[in-house]
């Protein structure tokens, strides 16, 4: 079993300034059907949005998605 953990740190801007902002961050785990899983920390603002952001993220891996779990981080 293979595990890929993806991490980043996601800026926000207003007008000039340039600072980090945590905003709404999940944790998200995108289960396989070959029993891999991939974990995300993804910036949205509903659950719903997050889940479609590890889904298109899944999808670029080409990965045969069996469920997605989100957790609010």
């Amino acid at each position: 079993m293979t595990q890929n953990v993806q991490t980043s740190v996601f800026t926000h801007s207003r007008l000039f300034s340039k600072r980090y902002y945590p905003g709404n961050i999940y944790n998200v785990v995108v289960n396989c059907e070959d029993g891999e899983f991939y974990e995300y920390e993804v910036e949205a603002d509903t659950f719903a949005k997050a889940t479609e952001i590890a889904e298109q993220m899944a999808n670029d891996l080409m990965a045969d998605i069996t469920y997605i779990e989100v957790y609010k981080a």
